[in-house]
């Protein structure tokens, strides 16, 4: 059902988010299931090719509850720390449907996944003989970069030169190291960043993979990460999903029928599944007028900021805030929406064109499903907000409790 006003009252999954908030409290973040499910099929049909999987990227959001909706759907599960691999399988994502893809890893974090049956994406030389040390032989994948990469700021930025993955020079020696000691590499992957546009990115990175698989009798899969970008405001591309599925499966589909392999070819979306299912409803708490002899300056405080959502601070992104309840004829600021932080780079928004509010009103920060509650932290000693999800039938469940004191020096006392 998405998100939508009806009646001039925001709506999410078709229960009015006023009334959530009023339940539940604020700060809080919504999300719903419905959007997950449509992104999720909408994903899956643009490809045509018969042994295409997805994996879903667990950094985005990985509430339990959430890794789920998309293990329900079918979906294996991309995993980068030790702990979203032990989660996922807390989520009974079968130890073969995980991929474990880290960086700088350490001994530790590969004993855990080796534990869990999940499966190692090993992404340097180090890591590799590493990785023969501790268990002799087995079955990894291998991360390339292909020496570029893409995204909407320097730091989202994977591939290149940067620290992700073995460069192309290294792969020779990797699989040689690996034939020497009866390592099995089964697959090969690549990620180039987040927030990309141009999908033909990723079929020259297809390409590339399909040209070394052929170096690899035992190869099961590629992979082509994720990082497709979706459209946070009218004026921003969006990757072209129907494009993205008819050219990669295409690919793919002369591979096999130039060389009788049909590998199975894998992406691992985060953003383009749950971010646009998900808002962070925040209220009004404080508004300034400061004056100077040349004009006027709103600022407009929430009771939310950086520790719940960081990428406006940390990257300077952009989330549409709108207000809960629409007033009839409004007038409109030009406002700073600002949390309660102590730190100046806490603005959610910029000199943002919003409905006049007052204190006690709610706002919401849309497509706030990826990479908010799951970036968050308790900096100023500030408990995260809760999580609800709206189920496709209307109901809503509480998926994550607000911190309390309790959690936030749980730790302290040992």
């Amino acid at each position: 059902m998405g998100i939508l006003y009806v009646d001039g009252t925001l709506t999410i999954g078709g229960v009015p988010v006023n009334e959530i908030a009023e339940t539940f409290g604020t700060p809080l973040y919504i999300y719903d299931e419905s959007s997950m499910r449509e992104s999720f099929l909408n994903l899956r049909g643009a490809f045509t090719y018969n042994r295409f999987e997805v994996l879903y990227a667990a950094k985005a959001n990985s509430n339990i509850h959430i890794l789920k909706v998309f293990k329900d759907l079918g979906a294996g599960l991309d995993a980068v720390s030790p702990y979203e691999v032990l989660v996922g399988r807390m989520a009974s994502f079968p130890p073969e449907s995980i991929l474990f893809t880290g960086n700088s890893v350490s001994d530790d974090d590969m004993r855990i996944v080796a534990n869990t049956g999940a499966l190692i994406n090993v992404e340097s030389m180090s890591q590799l003989r590493r990785y023969a040390a501790l268990f002799g032989n087995g079955k990894i994948s291998l991360r390339l970069n292909l020496g570029y990469g893409g995204g909407y700021h320097s730091y989202l930025v994977t591939g290149g030169k940067t620290k992700f993955g073995l460069s192309l020079w290294e792969v020779n020696e990797a699989l040689k190291f690996a034939r020497d000691r009866g390592i099995e590499v089964i697959g090969l992957h690549t990620h180039m960043g987040s927030g990309i546009t141009d999908w033909k990115l990723y079929q020259n990175a297809l390409l590339e993979l399909l040209k070394i698989a052929e170096r690899i009798e035992e190869i099961e899969f590629v992979d082509v990460g994720g990082g497709f970008a979706i459209s946070y405001r009218g004026s921003d591309p969006s990757l072209d999903i129907l494009s993205l599925g008819k050219s990669l499966s295409g690919v793919m589909e002369k591979y096999r029928d130039s060389t009788g392999k049909e590998l199975k070819l894998l992406v691992e979306p985060g953003r383009y599944l749950v971010a646009s299912s998900g808002i962070l409803i925040a209220r009004v708490t404080d508004i300034k007028k400061v004056e100077s002899s040349d004009e006027s300056t709103y600022f407009v405080g929430v009771d939310t900021g950086m520790g719940h959502l960081i990428r406006p601070a940390l990257y300077g992104a952009y989330h549409e805030i709108v207000p809960v309840k629409l007033a009839k004829d409004a007038a409109e600021i030009e406002a700073h929406i600002v949390g309660n932080y102590c730190e100046s780079g806490d603005v959610l928004a910029h000199g943002r064109k919003i409905q006049v509010v007052k204190e006690g009103d709610l706002i919401a920060l849309l497509d706030a499903g990826a990479y908010g509650y799951s970036m968050s932290s308790n900096y100023n000693l500030r408990p995260r907000p809760a999580e609800v999800i709206v189920r496709d039938n209307g109901k809503v469940e509480l998926i994550r409790k607000r911190e309390t004191l309790e959690d936030l020096v749980r730790g302290m006392f040992i």
